[in-house]
């Protein structure tokens, strides 16, 4: 560890406590998008943030394509060989932008999963009752069903827009959260961007949420490169609010929301959910 250079005491933690970051991401854009600043800080204070890609394994070559399955592929214009390995083409030259080191967990997206979600309404629905295991065999996965560490810090989406593989990681952030883990919960982006999606999502949670506000003016540039170094998705992302895809509608999009967040200076909001304070509704997980 380098000391965490000139990082918000936030950050690192007392006396530099904090010494390993893991980033959760439901998929290969999460991080770049909604923490990409956050992220490259603790990189260049030398402390090495990794990032996991929950639901970014391969489908099977196998099994035939749902038609909604196709009809995203054909969106993204990728067929079903190419679309992981494009990807995962992206997710490392937005990792060398910022910093991070990325590693991939064995679970398919969402689209790929048994049928279970066959519309925009059902992605952005509910959870499918089949899939109650799948918080507790991310945890798994990750390595972290044990005791908590105090060095570690997890940062897991809020699940603003309520995507079902991102209330997936938000219910394990949820059990690591109570089973003593530090958790922080970023706001989903583009889903945040939405006139009161982050609101109403507080208040799905029904929990008391305490804020932390990260300034990121100085890593700024380096999150907006590594945005753009999606660009089979730049469309999709940001055609949620109202969007075109291109690199300057994204990049104004982005900074006009981390202003309103910064309150002047570019920002990054994360919400720290005290284990004995919850009143999670729909987790997914027991309390």
């Amino acid at each position: 560890m380098s000391g965490g250079g000139d990082l918000p005491e936030a950050l690192v933690g007392p006396s530099g406590s904090k010494t390993q970051h893991r980033f959760l991401s439901p998929h290969y854009d999460d991080i770049a998008l909604s923490c990409g600043g956050t992220a490259a800080l603790l990189a260049r204070a030398g402390l090495a943030p990794e990032v996991a890609i929950v639901f970014g394994e391969e489908p099977d070559p196998a099994a035939a394509l749902t038609p909604f399955a196709a009809a995203m592929h054909r969106g993204w214009g990728l067929d079903a060989q190419a679309v992981v390995a494009r990807r995962r083409a992206e997710e490392a030259a937005a990792a060398a932008v910022l910093g991070t080191t990325v590693s991939s967990l064995p679970f398919h997206d969402a689209i790929y999963r048994h049928g279970h979600y066959q519309s925009d309404d059902q992605l952005f629905g509910e959870v499918a009752a089949a899939e109650a295991h799948l918080p507790a065999s991310i945890i798994s996965a990750l390595g972290l069903d044990v005791a908590s560490d105090p060095t570690v810090r997890i940062y897991a989406p809020l699940g603003v827009g309520r995507h079902v593989d991102h209330q997936h990681v938000f219910a394990a952030g949820i059990a690591l959260t109570r089973a003593g883990w530090d958790v922080w919960f970023y706001e989903d982006l583009p889903y945040g961007m939405q006139d009161g999606a982050v609101e109403t999502r507080l208040g799905d949670i029904g929990a008391l949420l305490a804020p932390v506000t990260i300034e990121v003016s100085t890593t700024w540039e380096a999150k907006i490169a590594a945005v753009l170094a999606y660009p089979s998705q730049l469309t999709t992302v940001f055609g949620y609010v109202g969007g075109n895809g291109s690199a300057e509608d994204s990049a104004r999009r982005l900074r006009d929301y981390a202003v309103g967040v910064g309150g002047g200076m570019p920002a990054e909001r994360f919400w720290r959910l005290p284990g004995d304070e919850l009143g999670v509704r729909d987790a997914g997980v027991a309390k």
